[in-house]
């Protein structure tokens, strides 16, 4: 049969490869120049350090198996490190603790006080006994004030870990999905934490694989192709090209889902990420990776460390998670804020080189309520499937959640009941 499949990102590349291995001849059609959506490198520039920076540092944990396999699928396993967690967390006097697994390194996280910690440790077991679910009607912060946590614990703890896997603090991040990171990633099985690190550019080792194993597959993919409407049985392409479809597979973001498939919006908000890439002239990070208590520098990555390709001086990325206010800041003044908060906090350096990354719907905000917005792949079509990370796959909007929704959504044409093309 003829698939198509609109949309490059992950969740477009997972189910494009897995209607090839079905023996589907596939179309892979995507809007943007390079695949990858929104896991991508910038387009490089002239005083670009080696490698030219990503749009943001993107990590994943060792609980995301369907991600890891699927960088194994396309020959990347190699790019990334996995560690074990044991997180820098930099306070405002710069004193370092570490946010690892288990109990006891719970007791050596000294930016609470031992009582937090005491309860902390309480309240993590607590939270392993709720049903995400049963949480989606309040915040994080809420659920976390109800079971006795305090705001110093939710501020200098919580917010750490949930706010760059959700996109959102705990003061406006829903408890369900919250919960279904503690349980699964703090509170799973053994490797569960671990934290994934990509060592290559992210477009080299996403967009730039998937397309070259796709094209080994016979798949045609092509970019700079938008999509202007989804038929029966075509694609519609912007200028007029139709292309023949027995199947479909709609992998966009939800507003533009919900326009190529006639269908109301399900109204999710994006959720932001603003990175800044800057070169200082001698290092000022004595991490790899590391966060900052009480700043709009969330966290801080060692680009030139990670890649393997050291600069003179560090080459730093600065990434700041679910802060739309930063999105209005502009130029100069944002590269002078986030630099400034490094340097403030691990020590004085010039800035020889910076530039700045956007993604204003890096993620949907996964506010209290969001939970029924989320949809399943199915449509009211029964050749045409929709997926991406936004979509009802179980997990928050993550490189996990976007491949596993495009497998789910190749994986139900098995077994649903298709209509057969009548001959021409």
């Amino acid at each position: 049969m003829k698939a198509v499949v609109v949309g490059g990102g992950l969740a477009g590349l997972a189910a494009a490869l897995e209607l090839a291995d079905a023996g589907h001849a596939v179309t892979l059609l995507e809007a943007r120049p390079t695949l990858g959506g929104a896991v991508q490198t910038l387009p490089e520039r002239e005083d670009d350090p080696d490698p030219p920076p990503d749009n943001g540092q993107h990590i994943a944990l060792g609980c995301c198996t369907e991600y890891l396999a699927f960088l194994e699928r396309i020959g990347q396993a190699s790019a990334v490190r996995r560690e074990r967690l044991s997180l820098p967390v930099i306070a405002e006097d710069g004193s370092v603790a570490r946010i690892g697994p288990g109990p006891a390194a719970l007791l050596r996280y000294r930016h609470v006080s031992l009582g937090d910690r005491l309860a902390i440790a309480r309240v993590t077991r607590r939270l392993g006994r709720l049903v995400p679910a049963e949480h989606d009607d309040e915040t994080f912060a809420a659920l976390l004030r109800r079971l006795g946590q305090s705001e110093a614990a939710i501020d200098r703890f919580w917010d750490v870990f949930i706010r760059p896997a959700l996109n959102l603090p705990c003061n406006e991040v829903s408890a369900a999905p919250a919960l279904f990171t503690v349980q699964t990633a703090l509170l799973g099985e053994r490797g569960a934490s671990d934290v994934v690190l990509p060592i290559a550019p992210l477009g080299a080792m996403h967009g730039e694989a998937a397309g070259r194993l796709l094209g080994e597959r016979g798949a045609v993919v092509r970019t700079g192709a938008r999509v202007a409407a989804v038929e029966d049985e075509a694609v519609v392409l912007a200028e007029g090209e139709r292309l023949e479809a027995d199947l479909v597979v709609v992998a966009v973001p939800p507003e533009e889902s919900a326009r190529l498939l006639g269908q109301p919006d399900p109204g999710l908000e994006d959720s932001p990420i603003v990175s800044a890439h800057l070169l200082f002239d001698r290092r000022v990070l004595g991490f790899d990776l590391a966060a900052l208590l009480g700043s709009p520098a969330h966290w801080v990555f060692d680009r030139g460390a990670l890649t393997r390709r050291p600069q003179r001086g560090q080459y730093l990325t600065v990434v700041s998670s679910g802060a739309p206010e930063l999105l209005d800041v502009r130029g100069r003044a944002l590269v002078d804020l986030l630099a400034g908060e490094v340097t403030r906090r691990l020590g004085r350096a010039e800035l020889l080189w910076s530039r700045v990354s956007r993604e204003p719907a890096a993620t949907f905000a996964a506010r209290p309520g969001t939970a029924a917005a989320r949809l399943g792949p199915r449509t009211n079509r029964p050749n045409v499937m929709r997926a991406g990370a936004w979509t009802a796959t179980g997990w928050p909007a993550t490189m996990e959640s976007a491949v596993r929704s495009g497998r789910e959504a190749a994986s139900v044409f098995r077994s649903a009941s298709l209509p057969t093309r009548a001959p021409a």
